[in-house]
């Protein structure tokens, strides 16, 4: 499981030949918590090409189109999964955030999945969508209370969920708290629908349970004792013994309900094995609550001497641990005729409890050989198999995908054999704290790190502080965490910092850094000089957006070399700043720096002596820094190997003069193999682009085609983006056989266009952008594109030959203007677009009416997510159009369909055959795209 907190880097500063395969793994749940974008999913299943069982979660707390819009988009799913995964097999998908009235169309989300889902045989997909929601549902750990539970089971009678999913908030600012109707929505709220209720489970015979010798002392962990918000009566900690002896904390609330003999003396009638999954039973204050419950390995008891069949109950709820949720539990209790009683027929995990009981009475009463009989043997045999049953290699994977205080939490003084294994050397723990100027919470985090020193592999804490001197007068590292190789601190004070960077050095096998802090100003020096003499620091990464510093190190000399590869600077620096850094890293293999600033002098420092054999990438974010400065930093012969460059530019316009780069790369890196310029160009404070004063189509020059190294344009909001940026595939040369010549294109992006700001702001930028270059490939992002808007735009562009959009808008309401009437006509004169790719279709007669007027000399059309349920008749319709539109150009038809196979392309070709559609024509099938092409 991969769990994203974090936000994620910018992908321009990734190069995918330089990204791990893992051809091994084969299942991935990945759970983000944070923004996300499609471009970072590429990325990832790149890396994993032979995956089987990918589950997505991304959970984020407002909607922010456009990158929601991108991944609410089933088309961009499903050409994911086809390109990197093509083995997957199962796919789970789940997403949820907030959104205000009117910026989540529910309907273009369940059209855009349409052709995913029917590519797959017994695939499914709901959405819900709650309008309103203002009940608070207390799912704290001290208020879960009968009162939560019947509000969810009353959800039941409204929607038909299969998902067991246990909530735990722990802080009152936790980030799920934003989502609790998501997750109620995937609670244990499926009806199991059996016909066959046994009578019941309560006259059971139970008389053959005898609790062990259970000795009591007062004390215990109160972290366990949830009282309705009020503190425990007493606390005790009683030892159950046994074969296996077993230590459960009794939290007796103010009045409770139930005495300390009776809570002690019938949960000790409960079998071991299934007892020592708690950690704590809770005796409730009378009146607080009802029944009983449970929450994680924690039971409470809210009525007075209750039966042992409820005790086992509930500890059921913790053996569960998930089992009940598994789709073995789900497909076992559908092969079995009936369940246990009424209450067992409500969710899965209420199911899995009953049956634990009526399990402990048939073995009790020496029916363990039929266990029910073949009326429910399936569930048995489910139950049979329990976690501790499994081999001690396997347990150890399972721990490497555990939080380590979680982990130690959960398995911690639960039995011997787990004891050992959690303290042996084959369990590395990855964890993560937050630390509050609280002495509690700080005697905790000592006392794991202290208990753990050998064995903890990560550390990140996130410091939500007033005074960093109370963490590092409380807490410092030594040499005793030889197995610590990364830390990660957030949100450090700076007066924490640096006392805890001074020791540090201590660490034997620290390879990984990462600092988020703020305010450092003159703190910036002592920084960098207490991270260049870590001896073993491979990866730095530092965060801060504190702009009011400067960075006065000296060049380093011989014996103040970092052992640092890959330095993340991602705080104002400039370039002359940056030099003096890069003196202390020879070893550097990529370089990171997402802010720069102006140097303070024109004088750029020089590196007399240091190379940098090893850097082979660089990634740099000159928002404040202009291209001269940039020109005399990479002149200075340092980067002698370099093989990446990824620039980020904006506010000079010299970033866009081709031949400066040409000439800084032929003499400078002719070894360049990947280079990325973005460049952004805005409008300055009287409405005026800056003034382009080169050639127009520089970068269309043999240099830039030769190296494949592309030059595309898009039209932001505020801004139009222009890249550099090695070649990849275009939907047009997609074909094996290369049956579209590939020429050179420079493409045009439009993000999305509004008919009412097109006439000013959109012809504005186009004008700028044909200063700069001519534009043959047109693509426009804005679904139900207006016609007019699209006239209007292929008029100010006349040299397109490439056309993409994504969907037309036909309106009927919507009427011509004379002059774009005129535009229309002029087209068999003057159009010279002869590739078309329409992502969406409605009204095939409509729009391939329009279209074959627009672009009279199409040669080939493309057509994405059709929704094709008759392909015969789709194909009849296609040709019925181009006769009624004299198109004699087309030459290559390709449309996608999620129903095609090898037996429909033959029909097809029995159908084009027997109408006469084409005399010569071939017929090819890659994967869910048909090339029809006829001579």
């Amino acid at each position: 499981m991969f769990i994203f907190f974090f936000s994620i880097p910018n992908l321009l500063s990734l190069n995918e030949d330089d990204l791990l395969t893992i051809s091994s793994l084969k299942i991935l749940d990945l759970q983000i918590l944070t923004e996300f974008d499609i471009h970072s999913l590429h990325h990832i299943l790149h890396c994993i090409p032979n995956l089987q069982d990918f589950s997505f979660t991304l959970i984020i707390e407002q909607l922010d189109t456009p990158f929601i819009d991108n991944l609410l988009d089933g088309n961009n799913w499903q050409q994911i999964l086809t390109r990197h995964v093509s083995n997957l097999n199962k796919f789970n998908f789940h997403m949820s955030f907030l959104t205000d009235e009117g910026l989540f169309d529910l309907n273009l989300v369940l059209n855009s999945f349409r052709c995913f889902l029917t590519r797959y045989d017994n695939w499914h997909m709901a959405i819900s969508r709650w309008e309103t929601f203002e009940e608070f549902i207390p799912f704290f750990m001290d208020s879960y209370r009968n009162e939560s539970r019947e509000y969810v089971d009353n959800l039941s009678s409204l929607i038909d969920l299969s998902t067991i999913v246990t909530l735990k908030f722990e802080q009152s600012n936790d980030l799920r708290r934003s989502h609790v109707v998501p997750y109620i929505l995937r609670l244990s709220v499926q009806n199991l629908n059996k016909r066959t209720v046994l009578s019941g489970l309560g006259d059971l015979d139970y008389s053959f349970l005898r609790a062990p010798t259970s000795p009591a002392g007062h004390g215990g962990n109160r972290n366990l004792c949830h009282c309705n918000g009020a503190s425990p009566q007493d606390v005790l900690t009683v030892t159950y013994q046994g074969s296996e002896s077993q230590n459960l904390v009794l939290c007796m609330c103010p009045n409770a309900v139930t005495g300390a003999s009776h809570m002690i003396d019938t949960m000790g009638k409960v079998p071991a094995p299934i007892r020592r999954y708690n950690k704590a039973m809770i005796s409730a204050t009378a009146g607080t609550c009802g029944g009983a419950g449970s929450s994680g390995d924690v039971s409470f008891y809210c009525s007075s001497n209750m039966h042992v069949s409820v005790f086992i109950h509930e500890s059921a709820h913790s053996m569960d641990r998930g089992k009940s949720a598994s789709r073995e539990w789900h497909d076992a209790v559908a092969r079995d005729s009936c369940v246990p009683d009424a209450y067992a027929n409500s969710n899965y995990a209420d199911n899995f409890a009953q049956v634990v009981v009526l399990w402990v009475h048939l073995v009790g009463k020496g029916r363990d050989k039929d266990l029910g009989g073949s009326q429910f043997s399936y569930e048995f045999d489910q139950i049979v198999t329990c976690f501790e049953d499994l081999s001690n290699e396997l347990l150890c994977e399972i721990f490497d995908y555990l939080a380590g205080y979680r982990l130690y939490e959960a398995f911690s003084n639960l039995n011997f054999r787990f004891e050992q294994l959690l303290h042996s050397s084959s369990v590395l723990l990855k964890t993560s704290f937050c630390i509050f100027n609280n002495d509690e919470i700080m005697n905790r985090f000592k006392q794991f790190m202290f208990a753990n020193r050998h064995q903890i592999f990560s550390l990140q804490v996130t410091f939500i502080l007033y005074d960093g001197y109370f963490f590092s007068s409380s807490f410092s590292f030594d040499s005793s965490f030889d197995r610590l190789e990364s830390i990660v601190f957030k949100d450090i004070p700076p007066d924490a910092l640096i006392p805890l960077l001074s020791n540090l050095s201590s660490l034997p096998h620290l390879f990984s850094l990462t600092i988020e802090t703020s305010d450092i100003k003159e703190k910036i020096n002592d920084i960098y000089r207490l991270i260049f003499v870590l001896p073993k620091l491979k990866y730095y990464r530092i965060f801060s957006s504190d702009s009011h510093h400067s960075i006065t190190l000296p060049i380093a000399m011989n014996n103040q070399f970092s052992p640092i590869e890959y330095l993340v600077i991602n705080h104002y620096c400039s370039l002359n700043e940056l030099t003096c850094l890069l003196s202390y890293t020879p070893q550097l293999r990529r370089l990171t720096l997402h802010k720069t600033k102006s140097n303070n002098d024109s004088n750029i420092t020089i590196l007399p002596s240091i190379i940098l054999d090893n850097l082979k990438s660089i990634y740099l974010d000159l928002y404040r820094t202009k291209y001269n400065e940039l020109e005399i930093f990479m002149t200075t012969k340092i980067f002698s190997n370099l093989k990446s460059l990824c620039i980020f530019g904006s506010r000079d316009i010299t970033f866009l003069y081709a031949y400066r780069w040409e000439q800084l790369i032929l003499n400078y890196f002719p070894q360049l193999e990947k280079f990325y310029l973005i460049y952004n160009d805005y409008i300055d404070d009287e409405q005026n682009y800056p003034i382009y004063t080169e050639r127009r189509n520089q970068f269309a020059s043999s240099f830039w085609i030769e190296r494949q190294w592309l030059f595309e344009v898009e039209v932001k909001d505020i801004s139009i983006e222009y890249t550099i940026r090695p070649y990849n595939n275009r939907w047009y040369y997609e074909t094996k056989d290369n049956i579209i010549d590939c020429s050179a294109f420079i493409n045009l992006t439009f993000e999305r266009i509004s008919d009412s700001i097109f006439d000013e702001e959109g012809s504005k930028k186009i004008e700028r952008i044909l200063t700069i270059t001519q534009i043959y490939y047109l693509e426009i992002l804005e679904k139900e594109l207006s016609i007019p808007v699209l006239i209007q735009v292929i008029n100010l562009l006349p040299n397109i030959t490439t056309l993409k959009i994504h969907s037309l808008s036909t309106d009927e309401t919507t009427e011509l203007t004379v002059k774009e009437l005129r535009i229309l006509c002029s087209m068999k004169r003057t159009s010279q677009i002869t590739k078309v790719y329409l992502e969406e279709i409605c009204d095939i007669h409509e729009e391939l009416d329009f279209l074959f007027t627009l672009c009279p000399y199409m040669k080939y059309f493309k057509v994405g997510c059709t929704n094709i349920t008759d392909v015969q008749w789709f194909l009849r319709t296609i040709f019925k159009e181009i006769n009624r539109n004299n198109n004699h150009h087309l030459r290559l038809l390709c449309f996608h369909a999620s129903i095609v196979d090898d037996r429909i392309v033959e029909n097809m070709e029995e159908i084009i055959k027997y109408d006469k559609l084409l005399p010569h024509f071939t017929v090819k099938r890659i994967l869910d795209s048909v090339y029809l092409q006829w001579k």
